[in-house]
């Protein structure tokens, strides 16, 4: 497993070149801030090359009900190297705010969502788009 990168709201790592973790730390607030600075440490430590994602939110995770205002992927260029987008959410409020925001602004890859890391993670390995070397 590669070494943990710290972004600040959230740790990334990346298990295999094409699979990015992201795991937002306790506390983390899900609003377009912290989605976008996920969104621009994928690209950046995967240099811009297509890769599954896996968001992990902790149990007390919150959000800002401002996400839902916009698309905030919209003229990011995600849709270039997001093959598929997996989302871990075991707090059931954010979940549901969540999937409303991806059923009000559409993207262009397949979003899945997850109660469990476990089940996440086995999703998104299916989705990779290389095989693991």
């Amino acid at each position: 497993m590669d070494e943990l990168i710290d972004l600040g709201p959230a740790t990334l790592e990346k298990p295999r070149p094409d699979l990015v973790v992201v795991r937002f730390k306790p506390g983390t607030l899900a609003d377009g801030n912290n989605l976008m600075i996920s969104l621009a440490a994928r690209r950046q430590h995967t240099g811009g090359l297509p890769h599954v994602a896996v968001l992990i939110a902790p149990e007390d995770s919150d959000f800002a009900p401002s996400i839902l205002s916009k698309n905030q992927y919209t003229g990011t260029g995600a849709d270039t190297f997001t093959k598929a987008l997996a989302i871990v959410c075991p707090n059931p409020t954010v979940r549901n705010i969540l999937e409303l925001y991806f059923a009000m602004h559409l993207v262009s890859f397949p979003v899945r969502f997850f109660n469990s890391e476990k089940e996440g993670m086995a999703w998104a390995i299916a989705q990779c788009p290389e095989p693991q070397c």
